[in-house]
């Protein structure tokens, strides 16, 4: 009965325990499937070293069955596991290390596959099965598959090292900065090139980024992109004055970039900044020049106008005083008209100045001495003393003294008046060498650097923007003072020479005006061809005179004939031919014709002479103009012409140019 009961309980063990190996078959069956499933590699390695178990994602990985693989040494070179730690010494299993030392690797990077072409990099963590007496007993491990990661990250190294090297050598200055708290975190070569400070100086003192980005800015770009959803990014074309770690003032145009998270949240805002002063430089002057250039375009088309209205009454006046008695009432009045006209032509003189180009007729001459008898004028009678400091070795210049001298008038008035108390004008000059972009716009060559200091009450900002603007003045109305051309004739005369005027002023401490001209290269000037001598004017020469205005051919007629001289007039370059080509069929040929540059419904003078040119080689004519700087005039002799005429002219002027121009002595323009 005994021996029954043990062997029915052995029966029920066996029944049990082949019912659970069943169910552990069951249950490894469902777990290897799970395994194989896996994506990640997985690997069993008995404690002699053999392989005891691969998955089939370990098979794809190192391309071998795993009826090839267990049983097998880890180290077999057929699945290559070899460490890329990037030491230099030979490579060794993956595994070896961990038989070795027995700790565990946590994602260590190595290598797997047959062929060295085909190779990828993995990512391996282990762990280590021990016995009852704690030895090795094994080792289990997960493979996974980093090369896209390695390659990722690889390329993010590589746009990371790029980003670094294009802000490292970019000419714009970045800078980043945290919205929060406006910490300046960082800043490339660039931005303390052109500010001067360093990262260090903004982490030291808040204060030197508000030089740069101030708290209101900071707020503004904050707000425009304070919407995470659809939000504003990218913000562009922000100008902002700087100051540098110098004091000077640097503009400077920004784009802003608000860098995010991934919640949306902004992280920090990287800003990109071109320096823009010298830009801002020249487009102030290419304002300033095509204001200068509009005005004086009007103020030329006036002068003309003016001028020839002016030698109509000029040569009235002289006609007049001829007919009136020497010291009577009237006599008196007609010198005093006369003389006013004088100063009337003075104005429209420095209105042709202005006007287009203002073209200086130059010489070789000396900038000290223009300097010391203008001064000596100005100056004159003035609670004002003058410091000079003009060394005997300045250089000369190629300019027009009389605008030069004007120049140096008007700066020496304005520092004159800005001490009506009284005080001490300084004036220096010196010779300087200028590199290309030194001072804009100048181009590199040596130039005579010149200046006009005053101790008087300055200029402010809002007025310097203006100064050389015409017509504005911060003087008071009066008699005297009041607008005028000044400053903006200043200007124009200095560039016509090529040069720069800059002023410097501090309230309450004086003003500077310093000037650029560009020195002589020793160079002589172009000189107009003088005429070789000939014979002594005879006596009634016949003279052809052609001009569309009536008054003009009624005055100046008589003024030819008062002067000894046979006058025919003509209103066109038609009636003039059909004069000249009588007069010399006759046997009275003309000695000369003074013809108007511009003729209303006519051809122009520089255009008609080629036609009498070609008509008549012999002819010899006169240009006349009221604008004194048209090239024609200042050239007459590249047109064909033997002299040229300004209006308006006095009868004494008239009288000395045409003496000279027909006798071929002398200077043929008046």
């Amino acid at each position: 009965m005994e021996e029954s009961s043990m062997i029915n309980d052995l029966q029920s063990e066996i029944k049990q325990l082949k019912l659970n190996i069943a169910n552990f078959k069951e249950i490894n069956g469902d777990l290897e499937h799970l395994l194989h499933m896996v994506s990640d590699g997985m690997l069993m390695i008995g404690k002699e070293g053999l392989i005891t178990y691969v998955n089939k994602a370990l098979e794809r990985i190192v391309g071998c069955k795993s009826r090839e693989m267990i049983g097998q040494p880890f180290d077999d070179p057929r699945w290559n596991l070899k460490c890329v730690d990037g030491g230099s010494g030979p490579e060794e299993s993956v595994f070896q290390s961990v038989f070795e030392t027995g700790q565990e690797l946590t994602d260590k990077v190595c290598r797997m596959g047959v062929e060295q072409d085909h190779q990828r990099t993995f990512m391996i963590n282990t762990t280590i099965h021990h016995d009852e007496q704690g030895r090795l007993a094994g080792i289990a491990a997960i493979v996974r598959d980093c090369t896209e990661l390695s390659r990722v990250k690889a390329e993010n190294q590589e746009i990371k090292t790029v980003y670094e090297r294009l802000a490292h050598y970019a000419d714009e200055a970045i800078f980043r900065i945290q919205p929060e708290n406006g910490q300046m975190v960082y800043i490339n070569d660039a931005a303390e090139k052109i500010l001067g400070y360093s990262l260090a100086d903004y982490l030291a003192d808040s204060r030197v980024r508000m030089k740069v980005i101030d708290n209101e800015h900071l707020k503004t770009w904050i707000a425009a992109v304070d919407e995470k959803q659809g939000a504003k990014n990218v913000l562009r074309n922000i100008i902002m004055t700087c100051t540098g770690n110098e004091g000077q003032t640097v503009i400077m145009e920004f784009t802003v970039i608000a860098v995010r998270n991934d919640a949306g949240d902004i992280l920090y805002f990287e800003c990109i900044g071109r320096d823009i002063t010298v830009r801002r430089f020249m487009e102030a002057e290419l304002a300033k020049a095509q204001k200068l250039e509009s005005i004086g375009l009007l103020a030329g088309g006036i002068a003309h106008d003016f001028n020839n209205i002016m030698t109509a009454v000029f040569g009235s006046l002289a006609l007049a005083k001829m007919e009136a008695i020497p010291g009577s009432s009237l006599y008196t009045r007609l010198v005093s008209a006369e003389e006013h006209c004088m100063r009337a032509k003075t104005l429209t003189r420095k209105l042709l100045t202005y006007s287009r180009g203002g073209s200086p007729q130059r010489k070789t001459a000396s900038i000290a001495n223009v300097i010391r008898d203008a001064v000596n004028l100005s100056l004159s009678g003035k609670n004002i003393d003058c410091r000079f400091d003009l060394p005997d070795d300045l250089w000369s210049a190629q300019i027009d003294e009389s605008q030069m001298h004007q120049v140096v008038h008007s700066l020496v008035t304005n520092a004159a008046e800005a001490m009506p108390q009284g005080g001490t004008i300084e004036i220096g000059a010196q010779n300087v060498d200028l590199t290309a972009d030194q001072i804009q716009p100048l181009k590199s060559g040596h130039y005579i650097k010149w200046f006009v200091r005053d101790r008087g009450v300055g200029i402010s900002q809002e007025h310097m923007k203006k100064l050389f603007d015409p017509y504005f003045t911060t003087k008071q109305m009066g008699s005297v003072k009041g607008m005028g051309l000044g400053l903006a004739i200043c200007y124009s005369i200095v560039k016509s020479h090529e040069g720069i005027i800059m002023v410097d002023s501090t309230p309450g401490s004086g003003t500077t005006f310093t000037v650029y001209i560009p020195a002589s290269n020793g160079e002589k000037d172009e000189k107009r061809p003088a005429a070789a001598k000939e014979a002594e004017v005879a006596p009634r020469q016949n003279v052809l005179l052609v001009d569309d205005e009536q008054i003009l051919l009624d005055v100046t007629g008589s003024m030819l004939q008062h002067i000894g001289y046979n006058v025919v007039t003509a209103k066109t370059h038609g009636d003039a031919m059909e004069h000249y080509r009588r007069a010399k069929e006759e046997g009275n040929p003309f000695s000369l014709i003074i013809m108007d540059l511009t003729m209303r419904g006519d051809e122009g003078g520089e255009i008609a002479i080629g036609r009498w040119k070609n008509a008549h080689p012999e002819v010899k004519a006169v240009i006349s103009s009221g604008y004194m700087n048209d090239p024609v005039i200042e050239e007459y002799w590249k047109y064909g012409f033997v002299g040229a005429m300004v209006k308006p002219y006095s009868l004494m002027e008239l009288k000395s140019s045409l003496e000279k121009i027909l006798a071929g002595t002398g200077d043929a323009k008046n």
